[in-house]
């Protein structure tokens, strides 16, 4: 079976302007549109601004980034790790502007694999997408439930425990989950108030640090110094020389990749 035009070709058949042809399109393949499409450009680049979100990133794998290779890695690192996702996001982007249907990547496998393969390339990009999405939603979540147990410590005598950490980490679970759940209507403003909380946010890290830092490094020490604290005692050698200082390099990247993933 041959794929449809706007798939050959690229672009979508007729001028996209009303929700009929819209769902014109999906029709193209095979596909009924069941949901309502009340999402604006701003909403969709909330939740990715909000998924990316820098703030996280920079806070919860701060001091793995400073082990992990040290001030090279961390900012090398998010230059290179900036460029592959840029590339994945325009691959991305080329991909759904031509198939653009709310099932993803696992609907585009499907379209996009040999028919003979197409269930198999379906089925396991939609796992591994879940599981990675199931991962990344944990690990966040943890993280926030770190911060909050860290900032309640400010002026008072909470004292955070393994437990009290735990159940602040189920409870954000719990909220995002019922969230999602009923309350999708109200994504939409969270979305946007995270791109103003967020920019808002890494303004003032960037300032603060910059006005109250009691010293500036010049951009060598930014950029050339190398830092290995693998090691598991200080009187032990490190996994650059163990292993290799690349080894250690490609661990500390993951700080900015944990940042960009899951947009």
């Amino acid at each position: 079976m041959a794929p449809p035009e706007s798939i050959q070709t690229g672009l979508p058949s007729k001028e996209v302007g009303t929700d009929a042809h819209d769902e014109e399109e999906l029709a193209n393949f095979g596909y009924k549109q069941e949901l309502k499409r009340d999402w604006g450009l701003m909403h969709n680049f909330g939740i990715s601004f909000s998924i990316i979100s820098v703030i996280t990133g920079i806070t919860t794998l701060f001091s793995y980034g400073l082990n992990t290779g040290g001030p090279a890695v961390m900012s090398v690192g998010w230059i290179v790790v900036s460029f592959f996702t840029f590339a994945v996001a325009l691959g991305m982007a080329e991909i759904v502007s031509a198939i653009p249907t709310s099932g993803g990547p696992y609907f585009w496998a499907a379209m996009l694999a040999p028919p003979k393969h197409s269930a198999l390339s379906s089925w396991l990009t939609g796992w591994f997408n879940l599981l990675g999405q199931v991962a990344v939603t944990t690990g966040i979540t943890f993280g926030c439930a770190g911060l909050i147990s860290t900032v309640a410590t400010v002026k008072s005598s909470y004292e955070p425990t393994a437990a009290k950490t735990v159940g602040i980490y189920a409870a954000l679970l719990v909220s995002h989950g019922i969230v999602n759940t009923f309350g999708v209507k109200v994504l939409r403003y969270l979305n946007n108030t995270s791109i103003l909380l967020h920019s808002v946010g890494v303004t003032a890290i960037a300032i603060s640090v910059l006005a109250k830092a009691p010293t500036h490094q010049p951009a060598s020490a930014v950029f050339q110094k190398f830092y290995d604290g693998t090691a598991a005692d200080p009187d032990e050698p490190g996994w650059s020389i163990r292993a290799s200082p690349a080894y250690v390099a490609c661990c500390g990247a993951l700080m900015s990749n944990y940042t960009f993933v899951g947009y």
